[in-house]
């Protein structure tokens, strides 16, 4: 069941669904009067509530219960870069899935694709992806899509731990890295485009602080690398 996001509950107990959230309702899902949805504020507090009233253009729901997920324990945003196709939708969807809090859409050396004249419009599409993919995973907020940046500023904005991965034989292996640090915090993850990260970019990475890691398995496409690395993050690092 999906959930939809709506403001606080009123004095009467009831939520408003309007906009895209309202159409999905009516128009996909065909809902009626006395369904069951499930709802979650922006205080991250979730409800089951039935819908009383279908209006033109809102739904009114009646509160029935509250209830809560455990949240993950672990704030990583995710710099990727652009890839090409429907790749990085795919990307995004995925990582919103997994529990990734931000995603950070980079131009590298070795980017393919130029989105320079439809950068808005991708970042609005990708967006768009991220909130559908919250309401369907039953996320308590909704990951944020961040304007495109270039490799250069973002290698600038380490918090935390930073991680370039990076397949280099030569680099610490992920696993081990996990083995020796057990300590949570936020992370940023920088996974690279289809040709990889160019050997300057690896070493002005390293100059701010981000350490280099290779999974150490097989070596993974760029777009397997941004979902099934987080996963890793989020698996060993993410749940109490």
């Amino acid at each position: 069941m999906a959930q939809f996001f709506v403001t606080a509950p009123g004095d009467d107990n009831t939520v408003c669904i309007e906009g895209e959230d309202y159409r999905h309702l009516v128009k996909v899902r065909r809902a009626h009067i006395g369904d069951s949805i499930q709802v979650i504020d922006s205080d991250g507090v979730r409800y089951r509530a039935t819908i009383a009233h279908i209006e033109s253009g809102r739904i009114i729901a009646a509160i029935t219960d509250t209830y809560q997920y455990p949240d993950i324990a672990l704030d990583v945003t995710l710099c990727v870069a652009v890839l090409k196709g429907k790749k990085f939708d795919l990307v995004v969807q995925k990582a919103v899935e997994i529990g990734v809090r931000r995603i950070i859409p980079v131009i590298t050396d070795r980017t393919i694709p130029d989105i320079s004249e439809k950068e808005e419009k991708k970042v609005a599409r990708w967006q768009k992806i991220a909130s559908e993919a919250s309401k369907q995973c039953l996320r308590n907020d909704v990951c944020v899509v961040s304007p495109v940046m270039e490799f250069s500023k973002v290698v600038t904005l380490n918090k935390g731990i930073g991680i370039l991965a990076h397949a280099d034989p030569e680099a610490q292996s992920l696993r081990q890295f996990l083995k020796n640090n057990t300590t949570r915090n936020d992370v940023m993850l920088f996974t690279g485009p289809e040709g990889g990260f160019s050997k300057k970019e690896v070493e002005i990475a390293r100059q701010f602080g981000w350490i280099v890691l290779y999974n150490g398995a097989t070596q993974l496409r760029a777009e397997t690398a941004a979902i099934v690395l987080p996963a890793i993050l989020i698996y060993e690092w993410g749940t109490t």
